[in-house]
């Protein structure tokens, strides 16, 4: 029974480098949605956005609370050809966060600027709720 006693931290250990080793991938992520929305086609979709995330916001947010208290957030997503939200992500998993994100993975956007052969196009949504 000793060597399995001895293991668990091992285990444990393992568990808290992937979670750590999540962030790169999460930021890789985010820095690649900048970069599309630096572009003119990636700010006019960035921008036609707009409507789907309030669309998606506004019931996260109970009528007579400040907005301001939902907690900031990161939300990575791809959308396919089809305007279909996928493989969202979000840093930090606020109660906001955790609203929003499938609230705004159900809708269909409008087609994405996909280059050739591209198959999905990265977005970041960056919530901040400071008054």
């Amino acid at each position: 029974m000793t060597p399995m006693k001895s293991s668990a931290p091992l285990i444990l250990l393992f568990a808290a480098s992937a979670a750590v080793a999540a962030t790169p991938a999460f930021d890789a992520r985010v820095a690649a949605a900048k970069a599309a929305v630096a572009t003119r086609p990636g700010f006019i979709y960035d921008t036609a956005m707009v409507p789907a995330m309030h669309h998606a916001l506004v019931p996260c947010v109970p009528k007579g609370t400040d907005p301001a208290r939902g907690g900031d957030f990161v939300l990575v997503a791809d959308v396919d050809a089809a305007g279909r939200v996928s493989n969202l992500d979000m840093r930090p998993a606020s109660p906001l966060a955790r609203c929003f994100a499938p609230r705004f993975g159900a809708l269909t956007l409008r087609a994405p600027p996909l280059k050739a052969g591209q198959a999905r196009y990265p977005i970041v949504i960056e919530m901040l709720t400071k008054p």
